[in-house]
């Protein structure tokens, strides 16, 4: 059954509050489960999982799928799919879900409420998740994977590119969503790097980049001077005169030793 006529069939209208952009072509979910090559003894978290679209695909498939969906309207909706012993859904936001109930290394495969795209993004990165494929909005993947030096670099595009590496491997045409929203999506693949990981820690970092993108017009060293002390021996070392968005994740972790351990 179209998402459409189900939303009918249960009496639900979507709430733009909740950013709720259905994806209701059966055939795009098919391809997001086969390019993550969903298997059976996975742990999916699916966030949001709406009309349970992409939900039912995953299922298929034998992996355990956990949905968190904050919207209890959508219960006798989601609850057909309780024909499958391999679902569990959790009615609660997300933001406030208790990620470590899943077990170490879980995945993620979701079109996330594209609302709170970088809330969302800053609990999973925080999270023991080994991977995820993500639906956001098309502009959002651009700025994920913007170059150096490129206007749309942000502080979470060099988090997200310091600690994981981020893909684009598909891209999803605004017709396929109930209701249509008024720009494409894209599916990114983000795969977390053990490595960087396991060397330093993503929670200082982030702050530490957040401060250095706190004004996103001035140098580097404007931006580092606000917390800071003494920045005499860093610009003997660094071009502290580039502005954030042209400073490499190289650059970044560099300084970031620096400050975390001087000599």
């Amino acid at each position: 059954m179209k998402t459409s006529d189900l939303l009918k069939q249960y009496g639900i209208k979507l709430k733009k509050n909740l950013g709720q952009n259905f994806l209701s072509n059966t055939e795009i979910a098919r391809q997001i489960v086969e390019v993550a090559n969903v298997k059976a003894d996975d742990v999916i978290l699916e966030i949001g999982p709406g009309a349970g679209t992409l939900t039912e695909e995953l299922l298929k498939t034998g992996a355990k799928v956990v949905g968190v969906e904050i919207d209890k309207r959508l219960k006798p909706l989601l609850e057909r799919l309780n024909e499958f012993e391999n679902f569990t859904l959790v009615f609660e936001d997300f933001l406030k879900f208790d990620i470590s109930t899943l077990p170490k290394h879980f995945r993620v495969v979701s079109n996330i409420p594209y609302s709170i795209t970088g809330p969302i993004l800053k609990k999973l990165l925080f999270s023991d998740f080994s991977d995820a494929y993500l639906m956001v909005q098309k502009e959002v993947g651009e700025r994920l994977l913007a170059p150096i030096g490129d206007s749309n670099r942000s502080f979470l595009t060099v988090v997200v590119q310091t600690f994981c590496t981020v893909e684009k491997v598909l891209t999803v045409s605004k017709g396929n969503f109930v209701p249509n929203p008024k720009v494409d999506s894209v599916v990114l693949h983000i795969s977390k790097n053990t490595e960087v990981y396991e060397k330093y820690d993503i929670k200082i970092f982030w702050d530490f980049v957040s401060k250095c993108f706190g004004q996103k017009r001035k140098t580097l060293y404007n931006n580092l001077k606000t917390f800071v002390n003494n920045l005499d021996d860093l610009k003997k070392k660094y071009d502290l005169t580039l502005r954030p968005e042209q400073v490499s994740k190289e650059m970044f972790l560099q300084i970031f030793e620096e400050l975390l351990s001087p000599n």
